[in-house]
């Protein structure tokens, strides 16, 4: 079995958590509030946020995380627990708002932005948000469900505020004479992220300050992240990613972030150049979109040292593209769930070309079974099973919904939906979602497979496989694919090219072509908007 390095591995002890022994980091931060403290002393006029228009050092933003969490407490009467509505784009005000909550003891309900009015009712009566955060932009939807939430106070940044709501700057810039302090544990809650369910009402996923620090530690330990990095962030704050892999890692380290309000191919071009940003984060489209720019190699990325990668299966060219361009990067390919607080298996350094079919190995605190999604029993090395996992970043569980708990965490173990296999050495294959997975009369069809076949035609973009009704094997395969720009092909064209590759069975019988896929706010393909013939 491939490890880790000693180095890390010696840093962790065995320690039982209800119960359960899971391997932990033993010289650990207690809170989310502990690891700014820390940088705050250690890196006081340092840049803790860089936009086009500002800075904000360590020292002030730790100064308005204070200011928030002190009128909240004292003017709005919010306590320990309670639940704060964030939806807000990539900004300081969303990294104020998090941290300030964490302050309080409160939790973060954190919200997708791309949400409508009665999406957003549902994760706000569920959570029992007491005020929201938000932008003028998003307050329309808001507003025609105010009656309906449980919110007492709405919150909207900029100068001026819509009727009925108080302007941010009220919290944010009034100082506080003391330093809010609660009796926070490691295990008490930090945010609530609603998983993106294609089928029933979202759950929201319970995350503690315990599963923040040793995702932290997990990145930082493997891919080596230093105080003098600089990240971009570039997806959404509200997605695990972004939140925990990006924003909570770099504020433990002392490091520095250039916040991107919304993804943009040309400018994430430019900052990186322009900031000197060293890590970045992302879907395999992000890359895809920018490296499909003509003038790419234009623009300046020598400052680049990591690039990170996951979502969905990064195609082949991609990489040696990238790695061609870049070949000072090393690129790892991460995988994780919002169940999971982001990375469940990162793939080491030293296997980022030889393995890249894979998405590595479990993290250093981390266990993988591959099982039968029936039986429960664990499956031989290369057999395709479903993945669970355990380890101290595992969320306890949903919020108020017991039920979607006991479904999904037995035993200490986590069933994370997805079919996958493992060879002997410990690195992980991501087969298939287990609803996406297509049975076609009996026979079993990844999409990931036939996808990965598809990426390889050089008119290609992207492309995505799912099943569809069959009268007559119960499921047919059809493929949605968009070309390069500049490019077009005939079903004809495409199957003439799949054909030999590809067992009959597995070929496509319905093709579509599309300007683009429909994707949720982490790259991932919405799948289910793509079963219609």
């Amino acid at each position: 079995m491939v490890k880790w390095s000693d180095d890390i591995l010696k840093e962790l002890h065995k320690e039982e958590v209800s119960g359960i022994p899971l391997k932990v980091y033993s010289n650990r931060p207690q809170t989310l509030t502990e690891t700014l403290e820390e940088s705050a002393r250690r890196f006081p006029d340092k840049e803790v946020f860089i936009t086009d228009t500002t800075t904000i050092t360590y020292r002030e933003f730790q100064k308005r995380v204070n200011n928030v969490a002190y009128q909240l407490q004292h003017r709005f009467n919010l306590k320990k627990g309670d639940r704060i509505g964030i939806l807000l784009v990539n900004s300081v005000e969303f990294a104020i708002c998090a941290y300030a909550a964490a302050q309080l003891g409160a939790i973060g309900v954190i919200l997708n932005t791309k949400l409508k009015a009665k999406e957003l009712q549902y994760m706000l009566e569920n959570s029992g948000a007491r005020v929201i955060m938000t932008n003028p932009q998003w307050w329309g939807h808001i507003e025609s469900i105010r009656d309906a939430i449980p919110c007492e106070a709405f919150f909207v940044t900029g100068e001026t505020v819509p009727e009925g709501t108080l302007p941010f700057s009220e919290l944010d810039s009034q100082e506080a004479p003391i330093m809010v302090s609660a009796e926070v544990k490691e295990h008490d809650p930090i945010f609530i992220m609603y998983t993106s369910g294609t089928t029933g009402l979202p759950k929201g996923a319970v995350m503690t300050h315990f599963n923040f620090v040793h995702t932290i530690l997990n990145y930082v330990n493997c891919l080596e992240l230093k105080d003098t990095d600089r990240t971009l962030i570039a997806i959404p704050l509200f997605t695990i990613s972004g939140l925990a892999a990006q924003l909570a890692t770099f504020i433990y380290l002392g490091a520095s972030c250039v916040l991107m309000p919304q993804y943009d191919k040309r400018e994430m071009l430019r900052l990186v150049e322009e900031k000197q940003v060293t890590h970045i984060m992302g879907s395999p489209t992000v890359y895809m979109m920018a490296l499909a720019e003509a003038d790419y190699q234009s623009f300046d990325w020598r400052s680049m040292r990591r690039i990170v990668y996951g979502g969905s299966p990064m195609p082949t060219d991609v990489i040696e593209t990238l790695k061609k361009w870049l070949p000072q990067v090393v690129l790892t390919n991460a995988y994780g769930l919002t169940e999971t607080t982001s990375p469940t298996t990162l793939l080491p350094m030293e296997y980022q070309l030889s393995r890249k079919e894979t998405v590595g190995i479990a993290v250093p605190n981390g266990e993988c079974r591959i099982v039968d999604p029936d039986t429960g029993k664990d499956c031989p090395p290369g057999e395709t099973g479903e993945l669970v996992v355990r380890g101290p970043f595992v969320i306890p569980g949903y919020w108020r919904n017991e039920d979607a708990t006991q479904k999904s965490f037995r035993n200490g173990w986590f069933h994370t939906g997805d079919m996958a296999s493992m060879d002997e050495e410990g690195f992980i294959v991501i087969q298939d979602r287990i609803k996406d997975m297509i049975n076609r009369g009996g026979d079993k069809i990844f999409s990931a497979e036939v996808e990965n076949v598809l990426y390889q035609h050089p008119k290609i973009l992207e492309a995505a496989i799912v099943g569809v009704p069959d009268p007559v094997y119960g499921e047919a395969v059809k493929a949605v694919v968009v070309c390069r720009k500049g490019h077009s092909m005939t079903v004809e064209e495409l199957l003439d090219y799949l054909k030999p590759r590809l067992a009959k069975y597995k070929v496509p019988k319905y093709i579509e072509f599309t300007d683009q896929l429909p994707r949720n706010p982490g790259g991932k393909v919405v799948k289910h908007l793509l079963r219609t013939i």
